[in-house]
């Protein structure tokens, strides 16, 4: 049983200048999407709700683009396929962006049974918004938090951003000053990078010195830390458990349903998206491809370290049908230091968090010495 799904919502009023992933702003698309999408959800959950009469969905994630772009009657097309196959107690997500939400959508959004919600914030200073290509300010980020208080949502996670080239520790103090001040429930903080597709990636060749943006790093980590907040993954922290339930079982290897033109799933047969683009998706013409060049081991280790709760050893060997620990001799001795062992469970140390990227691309260069990819 697949106990996750993901919805990808490709449209944006405008694009951000960072930002890579499949979106769109042909707003007048969002209808044939959407009855196509629509479509894919109920012939998925009725053939798995077939298959199996306990079939339900633990975790549902609505990811873009931005899907408060949508409107209500929009919006409640969607929510409607998923309300019959909720379990007993679930997450269900939604991404939003500030100036595209308001009281009647988050009004709705709760009725329906939504329970988490996730503000893209980026930063609270209105001159680097501009840059990003965002099209809120700092205020309307703060005015969104009690719109969405008031109409019932608990649990509340940011993302902001950190590493422009340009950026002082004092700068991101501020921000996570303005943070801290509205008492949210979650933040995820990433680092920039310049994607090579983005536009800002094609503008701006050179990125934030490498030790810079560590001590960046740790300069949130600490603050945060003293703040009450639990860094569970390396670019998230939670207050009182309320982690992103939703990414925690992709990151521990879980499967997932991938829905509409731009979502990533996982089912038994491993990763897999949609074909062609768009219009192609819209038009009934694209189909599900599974990655050939797939390491599938490798993620599982790769998402697992990202984590404090760490790579289940024993599931990982049964799964993958080898030994870790005869596959991997060279890197766990190399950061013997940095890793943990409890309860067959392996992560990293603070440190090791740090220096997550190198541990991998050893972990990596061991799986090619062995033939195996």
């Amino acid at each position: 049983m697949i106990p996750s799904a993901y919805v990808h919502i490709p449209f944006c009023a405008h694009i951000c200048t960072y930002c890579a992933f499949a979106r769109t702003a042909r707003l007048d698309w969002i209808e044939p999407w959407l009855e196509q999408c629509v479509a894919e959800i109920q012939t998925s959950l009725r053939h798995a709700r077939k298959e199996d009469e306990n079939f339900a969905l633990q975790t549902v994630y609505f990811g873009g683009g931005t899907p408060s772009l949508l409107s209500v009657d929009q919006l409640k097309r969607l929510t409607d396929c998923f309300q019959p196959y909720l379990a007993d107690e679930y997450e269900w997500t939604i991404e939003a962006n500030p100036e595209s939400i308001d009281k009647e959508k988050l009004r709705f959004l709760h009725q329906a049974g939504l329970n988490r919600l996730s503000i893209g914030i980026q930063t609270f200073d209105d001159a680097r918004l501009k840059q990003l290509g965002r099209h809120h300010s700092s205020s309307q980020a703060k005015e969104c938090i009690a719109m969405a208080r008031n109409a019932g949502f608990d649990n509340i996670s940011f993302d902001l951003m950190y590493g422009f080239l340009d950026q002082t520790p004092e700068q991101l103090e501020n921000d996570l000053d303005a943070f801290l001040d509205l008492d949210v429930e979650h933040l995820s903080i990433y680092s920039l990078i310049l994607e090579p597709d983005s536009i800002l990636g094609r503008r701006q060749t050179e990125e934030m010195d490498e030790q810079e943006s560590g001590q960046l790093f740790e300069q949130i980590e600490t603050r945060l830390e003293k703040a009450g907040y639990t860094h569970y993954e390396i670019s998230s922290y939670a207050k009182e458990n309320h982690y992103g339930l939703h990414n925690v079982l992709i990151w521990q290897d879980g499967l997932y349903y991938g829905f509409g033109y731009g979502a990533i799933g996982r089912n038994e047969q491993g990763l897999y998206h949609h074909t062609g683009g768009l219009k192609d998706y819209i038009e009934g013409n694209s189909q599900l491809e599974y990655d050939e060049d797939a390491n599938p081991w490798f993620d599982a280790i790769m998402t697992g370290l990202r984590t404090i709760f760490g790579l289940n050893l024993n599931a990982w060997n049964k799964k993958y049908g080898f030994d870790f620990e005869a596959r991997y001799p060279k890197t766990l001795e190399r950061y013997a230091d940095h890793f943990q062992l409890k309860d067959g469970y392996l992560s990293v140390d603070r440190k090791g968090m740090e220096i997550l990227d190198s541990i991998l691309v050893d972990f990596l260069m061991e799986d090619e010495s062995a033939g195996s990819i």
